[in-house]
């Protein structure tokens, strides 16, 4: 559970973390053009008051200038406008004298000097930032006051340069809470997403460890089409392949047992009949063969079980050196050669003179070649034909053996390499044998790399042993 949660936590971190940094750059980036926007937004707004206080003040000022209006309250009426646009508002006459400001502190020099001033003289309403008299940047702007289409007066504003903390921070705030937002939602789409991608996991989890107590039963579904679909898939086939496996191993365990036990018993019963003395002479010594044939029978077994033991779980450690198939071959037909003319079946064999080398154990090889040659005849009767050919393919050396004795059932080929099956047992029981040949030959050849099938056209049409063993590959000289 650790673990689960563990990468699931991890999961959670790893999308969130990616998902807020990118948030986090986007709020810089977008934190840096607000800061922007809201500075030009500000510069500009400026010069759009000072031009529409100069549109109010028009009136008045012509009232002013008429005596219609007294200068105190020409005076209210520029101080209010400067409180509201916390701002201070100067009024200058067209010769660039100053002649009414909103703090009461006009300015003795020719504001002519400014150039905004200046600008404004010619009927243009600019901006421009530079310190003022304590040495504060302000922002500076000046609009013309028109009567006639002539300037007669002019309207100059000054600001603090930088931008009031109220504007930036209504923008901020909403982009923090924006952002705050989004890291919610990319919290719970981390967490979804990582939920969804460790369900499977936890699911295969639970399966494994059914599966190891023993739960063959457990399958995960294979509806998904992405990586965590093939796993579910590659689960249930190794969950399919150790169960195939688990049943053989029983029936391979119930199948020694029994084929153990038959010449235990067998011993045993002579044994005991030999200790109690209810036999003549004659029989004791049939019973001591008998109890030699049958010791030797549980030997063979024995060592076929511990060979095949050992070439499943050492394959590579198995010690190789280089064989000439065709010598052993033909050592192995001049072998059987009494028995072949004894049951009077024609063994025969076609093979070069040389081939190249294989790498294998003698012993293994023997066995092998043996083996396969002794079940063609078992299974050919008297007058049989047995042809055993030898040739290379590639990087292979090729073997078939093929008999026209009993054959095999179409329902019996898929069988034959499983440990102590008996295609025909009732004849099995006559020549001997416990099924454990064709299950030794194919485990020593695949142990080398080779391959091996058996093929029959059905019953009473022979047999057909078709074996690959890989050639020994000389490394090329180096250039």
């Amino acid at each position: 559970m650790n673990l689960r949660f563990g990468l699931r936590a991890r999961m959670i971190i790893a999308y969130a973390g990616l998902i807020i940094v990118g948030f986090v750059l986007l709020a810089l980036l977008a934190g840096r053009q607000i800061t922007q926007g809201a500075t030009e937004e500000y510069y500009n707004s400026l010069p759009t008051q000072a031009s529409l206080v100069a549109q109010a003040l028009t009136e008045p000022l012509e009232h002013y200038s008429e005596g219609e209006l007294d200068q105190v309250t020409l005076e209210a009426s520029v101080a209010a406008y400067a409180q509201q646009l916390g701002a201070h508002v100067t009024l200058v006459d067209a010769d660039g004298r100053a002649f009414l400001d909103s703090e009461g502190m006009i300015p003795t020099d020719n504001m002519l000097i400014y150039p905004e001033v200046e600008s404004a003289l010619r009927g243009r309403v600019t901006y421009g930032i530079y310190p003022d008299e304590a040495g504060t940047n302000r922002l500076y702007t000046a609009a013309p006051i028109l009567e006639d289409d002539q300037v007669y007066s002019i309207v100059r504003m000054s600001a603090p340069a930088a931008v009031p903390r109220d504007r930036l921070m209504q923008r901020w705030l909403a982009l923090a809470l924006g952002a705050a937002f989004l890291g919610v939602l990319a919290l719970i789409a981390s967490w979804w997403l990582a939920a969804s991608q460790t369900r499977p996991l936890e699911q295969l989890r639970h399966s494994a460890n059914s599966l190891a107590n023993g739960d063959f039963s457990q399958r995960l579904p294979e509806d998904r089409s992405d990586e965590v679909g093939e796993l579910a898939i590659a689960f249930n086939h190794m969950v399919d392949q150790v169960q195939a496996m688990v049943e053989e191993q029983r029936g391979f365990a119930s199948n020694a047992a029994h084929e153990l036990r038959t010449p235990l018993t067998a011993i045993r019963l002579r044994s005991e009949a030999l200790r109690d003395g209810t036999v003549d002479v004659e029989m004791a010594k049939q019973y001591v063969v008998e109890i030699d044939d049958e010791a030797a029978r549980l030997s063979n077994l024995v060592n076929d079980l511990m060979l095949i033991s050992r070439l499943d779980v050492a394959q590579s450690e198995i010690a190789r050196e280089q064989i000439d198939l065709s010598r052993l071959a033909r050592a192995l037909v001049n072998e059987l050669k009494p028995r072949t003319a004894h049951q009077k079946i024609l063994l025969n064999l076609k093979t070069p003179n040389e081939l190249p080398p294989i790498a294998a154990t003698q012993g293994h090889i023997r066995v092998v070649f043996y083996n396969l040659l002794d079940n063609a005849l078992k299974y050919t009767p008297e007058g049989g034909e047995i042809y055993w050919r030898l040739w290379t393919e590639d990087n292979w050396l090729r073997s078939i053996i093929e008999d026209n004795g009993q054959g095999i059932a179409p329902e019996d080929l898929p069988h034959v390499f499983e440990r102590f099956y008996r295609a025909d047992k009732a004849h099995t029981r006559t020549i001997g044998g416990v099924g454990l040949g064709l299950a030794l030959i194919r485990s020593i050849v695949l142990a080398y790399g080779g391959r091996i099938t058996i093929d029959s056209p059905g019953l009473g049409q022979g047999t057909v042993a078709d074996v690959w063993w890989p050639l020994v590959v000389e490394p090329e000289p180096a250039a």
